[in-house]
C-alpha cells in the first residue's frame, strides 16, 4: 500500500455504472466521502470479522505500508488500513461490507505464507482477484467455457441470450475504479460459479450465500494459480455497454484477443 495521496473529487453517481451490480445497498447511503466512523459503523452493523473472528475496522493509513504488512495486519488485527477521500481504498472498504467472508478468505489465503518467503502461486492469484475479480453466476457453463476458450461471438453474439439469466458480478476494487474512467480494454479476471437463473432488475445485493460458497472455495485452495481465473474484457458483457448491442463490437481484435496457439 502506498503512502497517502492528495484528496480525490466524489462523483456523486459513481454507483449507477452498470458493474456496481450487488453493491447498490452497501453504496447508497454514502452520498459524500464517508469518514472512517461511518464505515466502521456499517461494518459493526454487520458484524463484519477477519478470518480470526476480530472485527473489521477502518483505520487512517499515514505511512507508508509494503503489500505483506498491509495483508498481516488484517490477519492480525482486523484493522485495514485506508486512505481518507481515495477512490481505491474506499472501494476496498465497499467489497469489505458486500463480500465480507470473501474478503476474509483471500486475506486468509495471504496470510497462510510465511513471511519471509516468497509470495506463493495461490497468494498471487488472491492479489489478482482482490483487485480485479469477478464472479460470473449462472446455470449454463458453457458461458464460462466459450469466454475462457476466448470464442468471443459464441458468448457474446450466437448465444447472447443466455446472459438474460446469467450474472457478473465484479468483486476486485480495483475494477470498480476504472468505472469512473472506463475505457475498451478493462479486464476482470473471473471465476465461474454454478447458480439458479438470475432474471428481473439489477440486484442491489449479492445472491444470498454467494459470498460464503465463493469463500468456501478460496480457502479450499481451488485457486492454486492466477491460471485458474479467465480473463473477461467487461464492457462485453450485455448491458454494461450500450455499444455491444452492435456485433462489430466483438471484432476489435485489440480488446477481444484470439486464443493463444498452442506451440509444438
Amino acid at each position: 500500500m502506498s503512502r497517502p495521496l492528495a484528496p480525490e473529487p466524489w462523483h456523486p453517481h459513481y454507483d449507477d455504472h452498470p458493474l456496481f451490480e450487488g453493491f447498490l445497498s452497501v453504496c447508497s447511503p454514502f452520498d459524500s466521502w464517508p469518514t472512517h466512523e461511518q464505515l466502521n459503523a456499517a461494518a459493526a452493523a454487520s458484524q463484519i470479522t477477519n478470518q480470526a473472528g476480530q472485527n473489521v475496522r477502518f483505520v487512517s493509513q499515514t505511512d507508508r505500508l509494503g503489500q505483506r504488512a498491509y495483508e498481516q495486519q488484517i490477519g492480525q488485527t482486523g484493522l485495514v488500513p485506508t486512505r481518507s477521500k481515495n477512490w481505491h481504498d474506499f472501494l476496498n472498504a465497499c467489497v469489505w461490507l458486500t463480500y465480507p467472508r470473501l474478503k476474509a478468505a483471500i486475506n486468509a489465503v495471504h496470510c497462510a505464507q510465511p513471511i519471509d518467503s516468497e509470495r506463493s502461486k495461490a497468494s498471487d492469484a488472491a492479489t489478482v482477484f482482490d483487485e480485479s475479480g469477478a464472479i460470473l453466476i449462472g446455470p449454463d457453463p458453457r458461458l464460462a467455457q466459450w469466454l475462457r476458450n476466448h470464442e468471443w461471438y459464441e458468448a457474446f453474439v450466437a448465444h447472447r441470450e443466455l446472459w438474460n439469466h446469467h450474472r457478473l458480478l465484479v468483486v476486485g476494487h480495483a475494477v470498480l475504479e476504472k468505472t469512473l474512467r472506463p475505457y475498451p480494454g478493462m479486464i476482470a479476471k473471473v471465476l465461474y460459479q454454478p447458480w439458479p437463473k438470475i432474471e428481473g432488475a439489477l440486484l442491489t445485493n449479492p445472491p444470498e450465500g454467494l459470498d460464503a460458497i465463493i469463500a468456501k472455495r478460496w480457502l479450499a485452495g481451488e485457486f492454486e494459480s492466477a491460471a485458474t481465473l479467465f480473463a473477461l474484457p467487461v464492457l462485453g458483457v450485455p448491458g454494461v455497454d450500450p455499444a455491444n448491442q452492435n456485433p462489430a463490437y466483438y471484432k476489435n481484435a485489440q480488446v477481444f484477443r484470439p486464443a493463444a496457439r498452442a506451440v509444438g
